[in-house]
Order: structure tokens, then C-alpha cells, then sequence
């Protein structure tokens, strides 16, 4: 939502005193594929959606190759109902695309986009394991 919201020209503010208790995924366990295919499925589509243009294939092209990572991970895991997910999600993207394109177009975009590196990379290469840590 913060990134719609300065895509459209606000300014993002936070209370750093605030508590905010979220209750992340509660509908689904992590266990079920449909849960897979939902988050790898609204991440592209919000990648579509919001990444400006100038970054736009380079950010496509990354996501395409971890969601590949991902599925090998879960072939190696003996849980292939999750890589059918992942390509389920990326079979949805696709015959999304232009419908989401459209909507890309409608929205104004803030050219200073903050690319950052990747938190795949800070997790995994890095040992960064704390959000504190990322940079």
C-alpha cells in the first residue's frame, strides 16, 4: 500500500513508538501450495504494477530466476506441490500481464525509485538475518 501511495505523489511517515500486531497469513498455513501460488502470483503482479520502467525488466528477470531457485528448493524438499504452485503463479502472471499493464499506466510514477540490493542475497550470501542489518 505505502508503495501505491507514493507512486501517486504522498509521502510516506511512520511513528516509530507505534505497535502494529499483524497476524501475516493466518488464512492459510505455510504448508499449503495455494498460499505458494498466492504470494508468488500478487509479487510479480505487483511488480507489474509498480516498479517504474527504467527498472522494470531488470527487476522481472531477477524475480523469474528466484521463483526458479525457489521452485528447485522445493523439488529438493520433496515438495513438489509447491513448485506446481510457483508454476501455476507464473502461468496466472502471464496470461495477466496486459491486464495489469493497464493498470501500471494509470498510476503516476515517482522517478526516484530506491532500488535496493536483494534481500535473497543479504539472507542467504550475506548472513544477514536481521532486518536491522539490511542495507
Amino acid at each position: 500500500m505505502c508503495w501505491r501511495v507514493q507512486n501517486i505523489g504522498f509521502t510516506i511517515k511512520y511513528v516509530g513508538t507505534s505497535t502494529v500486531f499483524h497476524v501475516g497469513g493466518a488464512t492459510l498455513q505455510e504448508t499449503n501450495p495455494q498460499k505458494t501460488y498466492l504470494n508468488f502470483r500478487n509479487s510479480l503482479l505487483n511488480v507489474v504494477k509498480n516498479v517504474p520502467k527504467k527498472w522494470f525488466l531488470f527487476v522481472i528477470f531477477s524475480r523469474l530466476i528466484l521463483d526458479g531457485i525457489a521452485g528447485i528448493k522445493f523439488l529438493v524438499e520433496l515438495r513438489p506441490i509447491h513448485t506446481l504452485a510457483i508454476l501455476k503463479a507464473h502461468l496466472s502472471f502471464y496470461s495477466n500481464f496486459f491486464k495489469f499493464l493497464k493498470k501500471r499506466k494509470k498510476l503516476q510514477k515517482k522517478q526516484n525509485y530506491n532500488l535496493h540490493t536483494s534481500i535473497v542475497w543479504q539472507y542467504f550470501i550475506l548472513g544477514r538475518k536481521k532486518f536491522k542489518n539490511l542495507k
